[in-house]
């Protein structure tokens, strides 16, 4: 008869102790989709806040094209290679 009640109580015991922890993952689980919202207006505003910093930099301030300024960097860097590039060597047929 002891050995049911030490059995039973263990038992009880051992819901009580998955309760608790199912618990413990709900709120663990709701805590993680408010810092998953969170992230998603975080990034969303740091997104709108950099768009609205440069319009108004493009707007108010001579900035550079830098697609223009690639281009030209790599027609120069194409001149320099085909100006020192080493000469062929010929084969010579036998």
């Amino acid at each position: 008869m002891d050995i049911l009640v030490r059995v039973e109580r263990s038992e009880r015991g051992e819901r009580k102790k998955r309760k608790k922890r199912k618990k413990k993952k709900k709120a663990s689980n709701q805590s993680n989709n408010l810092r998953e919202e969170m992230g998603i207006i975080r990034s969303g505003f740091s997104f709108f806040f950099g768009t609205a910093f440069g319009v108004y930099l493009a707007q108010n301030y001579n900035v550079p094209n830098i697609r223009k300024l690639a281009n030209t960097g790599m027609l120069f860097a194409k001149h320099i290679e085909e100006t020192y590039r080493k000469p062929k060597k010929r084969e010579e047929d036998d």
